[in-house]
């Protein structure tokens, strides 16, 4: 990696840790209660690890009166969350990528929100949250090692819906303003469920090196097997941590957004805004 290429990315670093820093130095949260709230699955238990290291990494770091995670599909449940919790403030996030029906419909009414005062706040879901961009910048960068950003086509994978255009486009926002940074040869969005879709990657990219990051929370069933066989991996190779050699291209594929610790400090940063 280039002298500039290490510069930029201190920059970035820094700028990111500051926004958040400022935020939460702006905003009191020592009298909020955080609720992260995940999906979860009575099948998958390690669907719900990402959820709950999130939920870990803030409480350790205190700047909450309380961290508590709950989920709708296992333990601990998001019915009577809320009645667990005692602090003077609740900030409730969704600990889901994109707006939808879960986010929309599901999660207030089995928090009864609509009959609840105004000390308990109920954020977007992390997602949405601009510090996404930064994010899926530095997980990227993470798998550069010595190849340039000019000669790589990045490309980040979704789920999508056909039920639910605002899933698609949370994730076409952020990937717009890296675009408009130009810092990449080629940003692309792809998707699991709709187009452009995971098996077309080959036929969209425009650089012999490439670079691939699951836009989810967990690697799971999606990113440790529907992604790596859509892209054409055999099955049983490594996925992380080498380079594949795929239809004459070099490819590496990070391991699922949400797996970084870093996430934390998105989460932090929304509750920190919607908990004033």
């Amino acid at each position: 990696m280039s002298v500039v290429c290490i510069l930029n990315q201190e920059r970035r670093t820094f700028r990111f840790k500051a926004l958040v820093l400022a935020w939460l130095w702006m905003s009191n949260t020592s009298n909020t209660a955080l609720l992260v709230l995940g999906h979860g699955s009575s099948k998958h238990p390690d669907s719900s690890r990402s959820v709950r290291m999130h939920a870990d990494v803030l409480r350790e770091r205190g700047d909450f009166a309380q961290v508590h995670c709950a989920f709708l599909k296992e333990e601990p449940f998001i019915e009577g969350a809320l009645d667990r919790m005692d602090a003077e403030k609740i900030c409730i996030v969704p600990d889901f990528l994109a707006e939808g029906y879960f986010t929309r419909q599901v999660i207030p009414a089995k928090l009864n929100l609509t009959e609840r005062d105004a000390s308990i706040r109920y954020a977007p879901p992390v997602g949405t949250h601009p510090l996404m961009a930064e994010l899926i910048q530095e997980a990227a960068r993470d798998v550069l090692e010595s190849w340039g950003l000019e000669q790589v086509s990045l490309l980040v994978i979704g789920h999508g819906s056909t039920k639910n255009s605002c899933s698609k486009q949370t994730l076409k926002i952020h990937l717009a303003q890296m675009q408009q940074h130009g810092d990449w040869a080629q940003v692309q969005d792809l998707w699991l469920e709709e187009a452009p879709r995971v098996t077309d990657w080959s036929n969209l990219v425009t650089q012999k090196r490439v670079i691939i990051l699951p836009f989810f929370l967990n690697d799971g069933q999606h990113g440790g097997w529907d992604i790596p066989d859509d892209l054409g991996i055999p099955k049983g190779e490594v996925v992380h941590g080498v380079t594949h050699h795929l239809k004459g291209h070099e490819v590496r594929l990070t391991p699922a957004l949400g797996t970084s610790a870093r996430f934390a400090d998105a989460l932090a940063a929304i509750a920190a805004i919607w908990s004033q």
